[in-house]
């Protein structure tokens, strides 16, 4: 997961500042270093659980579920722009077999990308915020099956792509550049786990930090 989160460090970076237009890279750097220093830009690291909704329930149950992603925010600090990458564990319970066998007891495992706007309304130390989004993912479900001959157990995953909708809300407190949040976020799928609509309810709990020293860094390379 920490490789994911430097390479979308390096990729949300380099949208936020060639949005628009071809630059050097100077600009590219120095444009990256004016936003970074002007405290608007959080890293957000989450830990939780996202629950299964509906009948998907009957094949998914919940295991500990992570995130990672932006909150980057206007100039008037009160809209903001969330992308995110949902890491989402399950327990998988097979219910329609394959080759004549059930999966039972495996890992489901979810890779979901979205792009997020929102609202933040602060009360001093205390902030409330709710975004809306839209993404896709890859969703890997478990199969297996036996070779009698040879006697064996295969196992595989069965990928395909998922589109999402997704709504965020929670809170968050602390100072300006560090803060603990907690979130809900639901989200529908497009995709379908054996007939049922893919829908998950997820609580996170984590950090916010702001990148602003990241802005002496890029000072550094710039100077070099």
């Amino acid at each position: 997961m920490n490789k994911i989160y430097l390479i979308f460090t390096i990729f949300i970076l380099f949208c936020i500042t060639t949005a628009g237009q071809a630059q050097s890279v100077d600009s590219i750097l120095l444009k990256g270093q004016v936003i970074l220093a002007k405290e608007r830009i959080f890293s957000i690291k989450g830990l939780g659980m996202a629950f299964p909704v509906g009948g998907v329930s009957e094949i998914l149950r919940p295991r500990f579920s992570s995130s990672i992603g932006y909150q980057i925010l206007s100039k008037n600090r009160k809209n903001f722009i969330f992308p995110a990458i949902d890491y989402l564990n399950y327990k998988y319970d097979q219910k329609f077999p394959t080759d004549g066998y059930n999966t039972k007891n495996a890992n489901a495992k979810f890779y979901m990308a979205t792009l997020s706007y929102g609202y933040i309304k602060s009360i001093k130390q205390l902030s409330i915020f709710g975004s809306a989004g839209v993404g896709g993912g890859l969703v890997n479900e478990p199969r297996a099956s036996i070779d009698e001959a040879a006697g064996n157990i295969n196992f595989r995953n069965k990928s395909s792509f998922s589109g999402i909708v997704k709504l965020n809300t929670g809170i968050d407190y602390g100072k300006r550049r560090f803060k603990f949040f907690a979130e809900l976020s639901y989200m529908q799928n497009t995709k379908r786990i054996e007939t049922h609509n893919l829908q998950t309810l997820a609580f996170n709990i984590g950090t916010k930090s702001n990148l602003f020293r990241l802005a002496k860094s890029i000072e550094g390379i710039r100077k070099k």
